[in-house]
């Protein structure tokens, strides 16, 4: 999941897109119950990116999602994607499909 940082928090849009789980609440796993969630924020600078991707990560474990270890920041006011983000990114979506990979293991 990934939003842009805005004033410290996560966008409205994904906010809005977020409410349409609703629609799983009365499911035997409802929201994201379970699954794993890569988070990623991208904001003009550490301190805001930072403070989005809690934000980010509390959305996620209020809709019973488990968000990974590792969550990324793209810092737009620096060099984007310079090798330590693109690390970052990579080792995000590894730990996805590590978690993936170890629940079908379990089932």
């Amino acid at each position: 999941m990934s939003s842009p940082g805005y004033h410290g928090g996560i966008s409205g849009l994904l906010k809005n897109a977020l409410d349409y789980l609703e629609v799983l609440a009365a499911e035997p796993r409802p929201y994201l119950h379970g699954k794993a969630v890569g988070c990623i924020v991208a904001a003009a600078g550490w301190q805001a990116g930072a403070t989005s991707l809690m934000s980010l990560r509390s959305t996620v474990h209020a809709l019973r999602g488990w968000p990974t270890a590792l969550g990324a920041v793209v810092n737009s006011s620096a060099k984007p994607f310079d090798p330590k983000t693109r690390d970052q990114l990579s080792t995000v979506g590894r730990q996805v499909l590590d978690f993936a990979r170890a629940r079908v293991e379990l089932c």
